[in-house]
């Protein structure tokens, strides 16, 4: 696969993500519906008329931007549209298991000095407000264009100078990313209240910061507890790298899995066995509403927010996950040393096809990612003994 390619398909699944996340959704009707909620007045989406919460930091313009991604995301935890709901189910694990990967490249020694890549908090701010699908292809496509850790990587280039940080990327996740969710997912009015909802719904819209921070407060606590953490041999850095990686990329793996899993069991239940569902939601669960999309063009109009909310997050999982899993699949290729033949293609097809069905389109890529790293330090070794015995 020449790099080309998968730049320009990036570059193409950008302005995809751009148009089915901002022109799709213009055209549609949700942002102006989404404007509405900021609004004097409001309420949140869905049946209950509770009071739609405008003020999160006293900051106006900030303020809004809340309100419509509050609005937005509380159509997929009221537990009102189970279809928008396990949607974003779905982008939830492949999002996080992508940010493992993401987190993780961050920190290589070959992207060191590239601020672009290294800066995973303000990338992540950016996929909160634009859209994963939207920054991720732009950030994976950058990715390949500049980082030495695309073409033929050596073992050097791909390990990290503190790799006690790589065992704490899932941790932080877990944290900045999974604790907030899990409190915003909690249900109102009967836990929690209905302004108290919203405001952890908001609070989640900064998961990147939230995983910033976590991951600076534990490596400093690492650090202190063990000071040798920071002053290893080059071949320890190597070897705990390789370490802390295979602790890291099942994690990515199961982040993936469980979300796919559990959403294609679930709409799959629904359609074997629809005598245990209820009327109200056995229409939402159905293979075909979860997993097939509108096209984006012509005048398909939405006529509440869930609708569109549906819409968009569908499309933010097409178009982000196939820019994970091309970036991911061309960096397992670009450290092959073999020649790429046909039937190497079929097979390799066969296996991605595969693959994605068992553990989800995320989770596909973190194992390519993972052989990439496997190939890479299993050669060093290789070299490395080789030459010793001669």
């Amino acid at each position: 696969m020449a790099l080309t390619v998968p730049k320009v398909v990036l570059i193409l699944l950008s302005v995809a993500g751009f148009w089915t996340l901002w022109g799709f959704p213009y055209q549609n009707g949700l942002l102006k519906i989404l404007g509405h909620q900021a609004e004097p007045g409001a309420v949140i989406p869905g049946p209950t008329t509770a009071p739609m919460k405008q003020t999160y930091t006293g900051i106006g313009a900030l303020d809004k931007q809340l309100t419509s991604l509050v609005s937005f995301f509380y159509t997929a935890i009221d537990g009102n549209r189970a279809d928008v709901s396990l949607s974003f189910l779905y982008l939830g694990g492949q999002v996080l298991a992508s940010w493992v990967l993401i987190m993780i490249e961050g920190l290589r020694n070959g992207n060191r000095g590239k601020f672009i890549l290294t800066a995973t908090t303000l990338f992540g701010i950016g996929v909160a407000i634009v859209g994963y699908a939207c920054v991720a292809p732009l950030w994976f496509a950058y990715h390949l264009w500049t980082s030495s850790t695309v073409r033929d990587p050596k073992d050097y280039q791909l390990y990290v100078d503190v790799p006690i940080k790589i065992a704490l990327v899932p941790i932080t996740i877990l944290v900045g990313f999974g604790l907030p969710s899990i409190l915003m997912c909690l249900p109102a009015p009967n836990v929690i209240s209905f302004d108290t909802k919203q405001t952890w719904t908001g609070i989640q819209q900064g998961w990147s910061i939230w995983i910033g921070l976590a991951q600076l407060i534990l490596t400093i606590f690492a650090l202190n507890l063990d000071q040798r953490a920071s002053m290893l041999t080059e071949s320890d850095k190597r070897l705990k790298t390789v370490r802390y990686l295979r602790l890291a990329y099942p994690f990515a793996i199961l982040s993936s899995a469980g979300s796919h899993l559990a959403v294609l069991g679930l709409s799959s239940l629904a359609y074997l066995f629809p005598v245990l569902f209820s009327a109200k939601y056995l229409p939402q669960l159905q293979p075909d509403r979860i997993f097939v999309t509108v096209v984006p063009f012509g005048q398909p109009q939405v006529q509440t927010l869930a609708d569109g909310a549906l819409w968009f997050l569908q499309w933010d999982i097409v178009v982000g996950v196939s820019a994970a899993l091309v970036w991911a699949l061309t960096l397992r290729v670009g450290a092959k040393h073999e020649q790429i033949t046909n039937l190497w293609t079929i097979i390799g097809v066969v296996k991605i096809a595969l693959l994605t069905v068992l553990i989800g389109p995320c989770g596909t890529a973190a194992v390519a990612a993972w052989g990439r790293d496997e190939l890479v330090f299993g050669r060093a070794t290789a070299e490395s003994k080789k030459g010793k015995s001669s």
